[in-house]
Protein backbone atom coordinates (compact mmCIF):
# COMPACT_ATOMS: atom_id res chain seq x y z
CA UNK A 1 0.00 0.00 0.00
CA UNK A 2 0.97 3.76 -0.61
CA UNK A 3 1.30 3.87 2.99
CA UNK A 4 3.54 1.36 3.71
CA UNK A 5 6.02 3.24 0.84
CA UNK A 6 5.75 6.56 2.59
CA UNK A 7 6.39 4.71 5.91
CA UNK A 8 9.52 3.43 4.19
CA UNK A 9 10.84 6.72 3.34
CA UNK A 10 10.06 8.91 6.25
CA UNK A 11 12.22 5.90 8.68
CA UNK A 12 14.96 7.77 7.03
CA UNK A 13 16.91 10.82 8.45
CA UNK A 14 20.00 12.26 6.73
CA UNK A 15 22.17 11.66 9.38
CA UNK A 16 21.57 7.91 9.10
CA UNK A 17 24.62 5.41 8.73
CA UNK A 18 22.21 3.89 6.23
CA UNK A 19 21.75 7.18 3.83
CA UNK A 20 25.82 8.16 4.78
CA UNK A 21 27.22 4.41 3.50
CA UNK A 22 24.84 5.32 0.27
CA UNK A 23 26.43 8.81 -0.30
CA UNK A 24 29.75 7.93 0.95
CA UNK A 25 29.70 5.14 -2.09
CA UNK A 26 27.90 7.28 -4.75
CA UNK A 27 30.39 10.33 -3.88
CA UNK A 28 33.14 8.07 -4.10
CA UNK A 29 33.44 6.15 -7.63
CA UNK A 30 33.62 8.91 -10.73
CA UNK A 31 30.52 9.09 -12.50
CA UNK A 32 28.20 8.21 -9.25
CA UNK A 33 24.84 8.82 -9.53
CA UNK A 34 24.24 12.72 -8.31
CA UNK A 35 22.75 12.02 -5.01
CA UNK A 36 19.93 13.61 -3.50
CA UNK A 37 18.25 13.08 -0.10
CA UNK A 38 14.67 13.09 0.15
CA UNK A 39 12.20 11.12 2.84
CA UNK A 40 8.81 12.02 1.50
CA UNK A 41 7.02 10.77 -1.84
CA UNK A 42 6.77 14.60 -3.07
CA UNK A 43 10.48 14.44 -2.66
CA UNK A 44 10.65 11.35 -5.70
CA UNK A 45 7.64 13.51 -7.45
CA UNK A 46 9.91 16.64 -7.51
CA UNK A 47 12.95 14.94 -7.89
CA UNK A 48 11.61 13.32 -11.62
CA UNK A 49 8.54 15.51 -12.29
CA UNK A 50 4.91 13.49 -12.39
CA UNK A 51 1.57 13.87 -10.19
CA UNK A 52 1.51 13.33 -6.71
CA UNK A 53 -2.10 11.63 -6.33
CA UNK A 54 -1.47 9.56 -9.41
CA UNK A 55 1.81 8.41 -7.95
CA UNK A 56 0.07 7.76 -4.47
CA UNK A 57 -1.87 5.44 -6.25
CA UNK A 58 0.69 3.99 -8.10
CA UNK A 59 2.65 3.11 -5.45
CA UNK A 60 -0.44 1.62 -4.02
CA UNK A 61 -1.37 -0.87 -6.82
CA UNK A 62 0.09 -4.48 -7.01
CA UNK A 63 3.26 -3.73 -8.98
CA UNK A 64 4.66 -0.81 -6.46
CA UNK A 65 3.32 -3.25 -3.22
CA UNK A 66 5.19 -6.00 -4.39
CA UNK A 67 8.44 -4.13 -5.40
CA UNK A 68 8.52 -2.49 -2.01
CA UNK A 69 7.79 -5.94 -0.40
CA UNK A 70 10.74 -7.90 -1.71
CA UNK A 71 13.22 -4.25 -1.31
CA UNK A 72 12.42 -4.43 2.33
CA UNK A 73 12.55 -8.43 2.44
CA UNK A 74 16.16 -8.42 0.88
CA UNK A 75 18.06 -6.79 4.90
CA UNK A 76 14.95 -7.22 7.36
CA UNK A 77 15.37 -10.06 9.23
CA UNK A 78 12.18 -11.46 9.91
CA UNK A 79 11.32 -11.65 5.97
CA UNK A 80 15.32 -12.30 5.15
CA UNK A 81 15.62 -14.20 1.90
CA UNK A 82 19.52 -13.38 1.40
CA UNK A 83 21.94 -14.83 3.74
CA UNK A 84 24.15 -11.55 4.68
CA UNK A 85 22.58 -7.91 5.17
CA UNK A 86 23.40 -4.95 5.92
CA UNK A 87 26.55 -4.07 8.32
CA UNK A 88 27.14 -7.80 8.75
CA UNK A 89 27.95 -7.80 4.81
CA UNK A 90 30.02 -4.50 4.95
CA UNK A 91 31.59 -5.38 8.78
CA UNK A 92 32.77 -8.74 7.46
CA UNK A 93 35.52 -6.95 4.99
CA UNK A 94 37.11 -4.96 7.59
CA UNK A 95 39.46 -6.43 11.05
CA UNK A 96 40.42 -9.84 9.45
CA UNK A 97 43.41 -11.30 7.54
CA UNK A 98 43.48 -10.50 3.75
CA UNK A 99 41.83 -13.61 2.06
CA UNK A 100 41.18 -14.43 -1.36
CA UNK A 101 37.99 -13.10 -2.54
CA UNK A 102 36.01 -15.05 -5.06
CA UNK A 103 32.56 -16.69 -5.54
CA UNK A 104 33.81 -20.04 -5.26
CA UNK A 105 35.92 -19.07 -1.78
CA UNK A 106 32.66 -17.55 -0.05
CA UNK A 107 29.83 -19.62 -0.79
CA UNK A 108 27.24 -17.53 1.55
CA UNK A 109 28.68 -14.58 0.29
CA UNK A 110 27.95 -15.44 -2.94
CA UNK A 111 24.24 -16.70 -2.74
CA UNK A 112 23.46 -13.36 -0.68
CA UNK A 113 24.69 -11.10 -3.98
CA UNK A 114 23.17 -13.33 -6.29
CA UNK A 115 19.59 -13.22 -4.52
CA UNK A 116 19.84 -9.56 -4.32
CA UNK A 117 20.28 -9.44 -7.71
CA UNK A 118 17.44 -11.62 -8.54
CA UNK A 119 15.40 -9.17 -6.21
CA UNK A 120 16.51 -6.23 -7.96
CA UNK A 121 15.56 -7.75 -11.37
CA UNK A 122 11.95 -8.88 -9.51
CA UNK A 123 11.63 -5.20 -8.41
CA UNK A 124 12.48 -3.67 -12.13
CA UNK A 125 10.08 -6.34 -14.07
CA UNK A 126 6.88 -5.18 -11.63
CA UNK A 127 7.48 -1.37 -11.41
CA UNK A 128 8.27 -0.81 -15.22
CA UNK A 129 5.59 -1.37 -18.26
CA UNK A 130 6.87 -2.70 -21.57
CA UNK A 131 9.43 -5.66 -22.79
CA UNK A 132 12.97 -6.86 -20.77
CA UNK A 133 14.51 -3.85 -22.92
CA UNK A 134 11.34 -1.48 -21.97
CA UNK A 135 11.53 -2.09 -18.53
CA UNK A 136 15.33 -1.80 -18.29
CA UNK A 137 15.39 1.43 -20.32
CA UNK A 138 13.16 3.51 -18.17
CA UNK A 139 15.20 1.77 -14.81
CA UNK A 140 18.14 3.41 -16.37
CA UNK A 141 16.86 6.68 -16.66
CA UNK A 142 15.93 6.67 -13.19
CA UNK A 143 18.13 8.35 -10.75
CA UNK A 144 16.83 5.99 -8.27
CA UNK A 145 18.06 3.23 -10.69
CA UNK A 146 21.19 4.70 -11.06
CA UNK A 147 21.41 4.02 -7.28
CA UNK A 148 20.68 0.88 -6.18
CA UNK A 149 22.54 -0.48 -9.19
CA UNK A 150 25.27 1.09 -8.53
CA UNK A 151 25.49 0.54 -4.77
CA UNK A 152 24.32 -3.31 -5.53
CA UNK A 153 27.32 -3.83 -7.66
CA UNK A 154 29.98 -1.59 -5.22
CA UNK A 155 28.47 -3.42 -1.91
CA UNK A 156 27.54 -6.72 -2.91
CA UNK A 157 29.92 -7.81 -5.80
CA UNK A 158 32.64 -5.45 -6.15
CA UNK A 159 33.89 -5.07 -1.80
CA UNK A 160 33.78 -8.76 -0.88
CA UNK A 161 34.70 -10.11 -4.59
CA UNK A 162 37.74 -8.11 -5.49
CA UNK A 163 39.22 -10.84 -7.02
CA UNK A 164 36.65 -12.13 -9.09
CA UNK A 165 36.24 -8.77 -10.23
CA UNK A 166 40.00 -7.66 -10.55
CA UNK A 167 39.95 -10.98 -12.78
CA UNK A 168 36.39 -10.88 -14.66
CA UNK A 169 36.19 -9.65 -17.77
CA UNK A 170 32.46 -9.81 -19.78
CA UNK A 171 30.19 -12.08 -17.77
CA UNK A 172 31.10 -11.17 -14.26
CA UNK A 173 27.17 -11.27 -13.39
CA UNK A 174 26.23 -14.21 -15.40
CA UNK A 175 29.20 -16.29 -14.06
CA UNK A 176 28.14 -14.94 -10.07
CA UNK A 177 23.97 -16.45 -11.39
CA UNK A 178 25.50 -19.40 -12.83
CA UNK A 179 27.07 -20.59 -9.48
CA UNK A 180 24.00 -19.90 -7.33
CA UNK A 181 21.38 -21.17 -9.34
CA UNK A 182 20.03 -24.24 -7.19
CA UNK A 183 20.09 -21.23 -4.06
CA UNK A 184 18.44 -18.64 -6.11
CA UNK A 185 15.63 -21.61 -7.13
CA UNK A 186 15.42 -22.80 -3.73
CA UNK A 187 15.13 -19.68 -1.96
CA UNK A 188 14.01 -17.04 -3.86
CA UNK A 189 10.51 -19.23 -5.03
CA UNK A 190 9.86 -20.57 -1.56
CA UNK A 191 9.99 -16.34 -1.18
CA UNK A 192 8.20 -15.29 -3.61
CA UNK A 193 6.19 -18.27 -5.64
CA UNK A 194 4.47 -18.29 -8.52
CA UNK A 195 6.03 -16.99 -11.55
CA UNK A 196 8.40 -14.58 -9.55
CA UNK A 197 11.97 -16.40 -10.51
CA UNK A 198 10.80 -16.72 -14.15
CA UNK A 199 9.51 -12.82 -14.20
CA UNK A 200 12.95 -11.90 -12.17
CA UNK A 201 15.46 -13.90 -14.60
CA UNK A 202 13.67 -12.60 -17.54
CA UNK A 203 14.65 -9.33 -16.52
CA UNK A 204 18.72 -10.24 -14.92
CA UNK A 205 19.86 -11.70 -18.14
CA UNK A 206 19.85 -7.90 -19.69
CA UNK A 207 20.26 -6.34 -16.40
CA UNK A 208 23.39 -8.22 -16.00
CA UNK A 209 25.11 -6.15 -19.40
CA UNK A 210 23.96 -2.59 -17.07
CA UNK A 211 25.41 -3.90 -14.03
CA UNK A 212 28.95 -5.02 -16.07
CA UNK A 213 29.00 -0.94 -16.97
CA UNK A 214 29.41 -0.52 -12.72
CA UNK A 215 31.44 -2.93 -12.37
CA UNK A 216 33.90 -1.36 -14.65
CA UNK A 217 33.97 1.61 -13.13
CA UNK A 218 34.11 -0.05 -9.14
CA UNK A 219 37.09 -2.67 -10.94
CA UNK A 220 39.38 0.62 -10.48
CA UNK A 221 38.60 1.88 -7.15
CA UNK A 222 37.97 -1.14 -4.91
CA UNK A 223 40.49 0.47 -2.20
CA UNK A 224 39.05 3.54 -1.63
CA UNK A 225 35.29 2.37 -1.61
CA UNK A 226 36.95 0.20 1.30
CA UNK A 227 38.92 3.20 2.73
CA UNK A 228 35.74 5.74 2.39
CA UNK A 229 33.20 2.88 3.73
CA UNK A 230 35.31 2.10 6.67
CA UNK A 231 35.67 5.79 7.53
CA UNK A 232 31.79 5.69 8.11
CA UNK A 233 31.14 3.13 9.75
CA UNK A 234 31.34 2.59 13.60
CA UNK A 235 34.44 1.12 15.17
CA UNK A 236 35.81 -1.15 17.61
CA UNK A 237 33.09 -2.50 20.06
CA UNK A 238 30.31 -0.89 18.42
CA UNK A 239 31.31 -2.67 15.12
CA UNK A 240 30.98 -6.05 16.79
CA UNK A 241 27.87 -4.88 18.62
CA UNK A 242 25.98 -4.13 15.69
CA UNK A 243 27.39 -7.06 13.60
CA UNK A 244 26.59 -9.45 15.92
CA UNK A 245 22.86 -8.01 16.91
CA UNK A 246 19.76 -9.40 15.13
CA UNK A 247 18.54 -5.75 14.70
CA UNK A 248 21.65 -3.20 16.21
CA UNK A 249 19.31 -1.55 17.17
CA UNK A 250 18.76 -1.92 20.70
CA UNK A 251 22.23 -2.96 21.62
CA UNK A 252 23.92 0.13 19.92
CA UNK A 253 21.41 2.81 19.19
CA UNK A 254 22.38 2.30 14.85
CA UNK A 255 20.42 1.27 11.94
CA UNK A 256 21.45 -2.09 10.58
CA UNK A 257 21.90 -0.23 7.30
CA UNK A 258 18.57 -1.24 5.97
CA UNK A 259 20.00 -0.38 2.61
CA UNK A 260 17.39 -1.95 0.47
CA UNK A 261 14.59 -0.88 1.95
CA UNK A 262 16.20 2.80 1.64
CA UNK A 263 17.26 2.79 -1.86
CA UNK A 264 14.01 0.29 -3.09
CA UNK A 265 11.31 2.70 -1.94
CA UNK A 266 13.11 5.32 -3.75
CA UNK A 267 12.92 3.70 -6.72
CA UNK A 268 9.27 2.50 -6.26
CA UNK A 269 8.75 6.25 -5.76
CA UNK A 270 10.44 7.68 -8.39
CA UNK A 271 9.39 4.66 -11.16
CA UNK A 272 5.44 5.40 -9.63
CA UNK A 273 6.09 9.57 -10.42
CA UNK A 274 7.48 8.45 -13.88
CA UNK A 275 5.01 6.51 -14.80
CA UNK A 276 2.75 9.31 -13.46
CA UNK A 277 4.31 12.32 -15.40
CA UNK A 278 4.13 9.77 -18.45
CA UNK A 279 1.14 8.39 -18.46
CA UNK A 280 2.45 4.66 -18.84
Amino acid sequence: MAANLEQSLGKFNQDDLTVKICGTIFNTLPGGPPYQFYNTLDGAVQRVGGDLEKTRALAAADDGSKALWVAEALDTSDKLIAGLTGVKNLLSLFGSAPRKRTFEADDTQAADAALKGVGLAYMIYRLFPGDVAQKLSLFKELPAGVEIATYYVAADVALPFADNLAEAGAGLFKKLMNSQNASIASKFSAFAGGDALGQATSVFGQLSEQLEQYAVVAKGHVQPLLQKVQSVLPSGATMMNVADSATGVAATGLDVLPVYEFLGARLVAEACAMRSARGI
